[in-house]
C-alpha cells in the first residue's frame, strides 16, 4: 500500500474537483517520472450519466486544482436559496462576463457555481445565451446538481429539476 502524507481526504470518500463534479476517491498510485522522479497521484472515478471516467491528480497539486470535501447541508440550502432570491452580479460586457464567470466556476465553489448559474439563467430569459455561455450554463447546472445531490442524497435529475424550480421562481418573482 502507498504512504500518502496526511490528507483531508481517504479511499472512499467523495470529492468535488472544479470542472469535472463530484468523484469518489478510489486509490493512490506511486508512478515513476523520466524512470527517475516518483510521484503519488490520488485517483478519481466519476459517473455521469452512465459514462464512467478516471482522472489522476498528482498529490502536490490538489489544492492547486481545488479538490474539496462536498458542502455542508447548510450551504446547499443557502447556494438553493440564492437561486431563489439572490442578485447575482451581471457584467455588461460579454467578454468580462465570461472570463468572471470561468473564474467563478474554476473554483468550485457552491455559491460561486450559483451565481454563474443565476446570472445566466436571467441573462437568457432576456435573450438567448451565446454556444459559449450556453455551455457555461449547462456546466454550471451540472456541477451544481451533482453536488446538491449528493449532499441531499438525491438523484443528480432530482436535484436538477429542484435547481430549475428555484431558478423559476426567480423569474417569476
Amino acid at each position: 500500500m502507498v504512504k500518502v502524507a496526511k490528507q483531508w481526504f481517504q479511499v472512499g470518500d467523495t470529492v468535488v474537483y472544479p470542472g469535472y463534479g463530484v468523484g469518489v476517491v478510489r486509490e493512490f498510485q506511486e508512478r515513476l517520472l523520466n524512470n527517475e522522479l516518483k510521484r503519488t497521484y490520488c485517483v478519481l472515478s466519476f459517473s455521469e450519466a452512465g459514462n464512467e471516467s478516471t482522472v489522476m491528480i498528482p498529490l502536490d497539486n490538489v489544492q492547486g486544482v481545488g479538490l474539496r470535501p462536498l458542502s455542508k447541508k447548510a450551504v446547499v440550502e443557502e447556494a438553493l436559496a440564492f437561486l431563489s432570491n439572490g442578485a447575482p452580479e451581471i457584467l455588461p460586457s460579454w467578454k468580462d462576463r465570461f472570463a468572471a464567470h470561468g473564474e467563478m466556476l474554476s473554483t468550485g465553489d457552491l455559491m460561486s457555481i450559483a451565481r454563474v448559474l443565476k446570472a445566466l439563467w436571467l441573462l437568457n430569459a432576456k435573450k438567448p445565451l451565446s454556444f459559449r455561455e450556453k455551455k457555461m450554463y449547462q456546466k454550471a447546472l451540472l456541477l451544481m446538481a451533482s453536488e446538491v445531490g449528493v449532499v441531499l442524497a438525491r438523484s443528480r435529475a432530482e436535484a436538477e429539476v429542484q435547481i430549475l424550480d428555484r431558478l423559476g421562481q426567480a423569474v417569476s418573482a
